[in-house]
């Protein structure tokens, strides 16, 4: 047991060893800008509610013009890339911690990112049966790949992962770390499905089958991810999987299909 516990809490570079040009400032700001874009999450929803734009009428709320270029592009990597790139002169370097790519780290990386998009083959039949009927099915392709790595997976990993989480661990420890950071990823989620949703993810305006749908898997897998970059220091591993995940069911919603 000692030795699983010791296994689980191994870190490839822990939060002690890493230094930050103002920690508390930075924190503080980050957290802040965490309870902002929940907020946030309501009035897109309530905007996409009035004010549709779905993007090549997507049919998922994820993929329109105010959810995904507004909401998740611009206030997620846009803005937070712009301050930490720009104002606080962090560059990739500093989110990699002397990353070293071997054999191994490839091998279970590529295994990692096949299991989550093999996560969603049940959209793969559908997709190739309603391709033919678009004309722009070339475009939904691209769009419907390219999209979740610009407003999931890439977004989500370096603002919650690699800029948030990693300063709270040395701020507090990482238990912690992972917990609040994995509330607040949460918690943005929750909003736009209580406006928008139908399916898996919950019913709109039924705020307990949202927790059920949304909340609960989301917070589980952030947990899994704040655990793995914590253990790891591996963003990319987290981007690329994070993205494989969503593939799919983006893919889905370009063709006409509801997940």
């Amino acid at each position: 047991m000692k030795k699983l516990l010791a296994s689980l809490k191994w870190q490839r570079i822990s939060a002690k060893e890493i230094d930050f040009q103002n920690l508390d400032q930075e924190s503080r700001f980050l957290i802040l800008y965490s309870i902002f874009y929940v907020l946030l999450a309501i009035g897109i929803g309530q905007l996409i509610l009035d004010f549709p734009l779905p993007i090549l009428n997507a049919k998922d709320f994820i993929q329109d013009f105010w959810y995904a270029v507004v909401f998740k592009f611009t206030f997620l990597l846009l803005l937070p890339s712009l301050i930490f790139f720009t104002r606080w002169k962090y560059g990739f370097q500093d989110l990699l911690f002397g990353l070293k790519p071997n054999t191994g780290m490839m091998v279970k990386g590529t295994f990692l990112v096949l299991m989550g998009f093999l996560m969603n083959t049940r959209h793969i039949s559908r997709i190739a049966e309603a391709m033919p009927n678009f004309e722009d099915s070339e475009l939904r392709l691209l769009l419907g790949t390219i999209l979740p790595f610009l407003i999931a997976g890439l977004p989500e990993e370096l603002f919650f992962r690699g800029m948030l989480q990693t300063r709270l661990e040395k701020l507090w420890n990482t238990p912690l770390a992972i917990l609040v950071s994995g509330l607040l990823f949460t918690a943005w989620h929750l909003p736009s499905r209580f406006f928008l949703a139908n399916g898996v993810e919950g019913q709109a305006g039924d705020l307990i089958s949202v927790l059920i749908g949304t909340g609960i898997p989301v917070f589980l897998v952030s947990c899994f991810f704040g655990w793995h970059w914590a253990r790891y220091r591996n963003l990319p591993l987290l981007i690329l999987v994070h993205w494989a995940i969503d593939i799919l069911p983006s893919l889905s919603s370009f063709f006409g299909l509801r997940n």
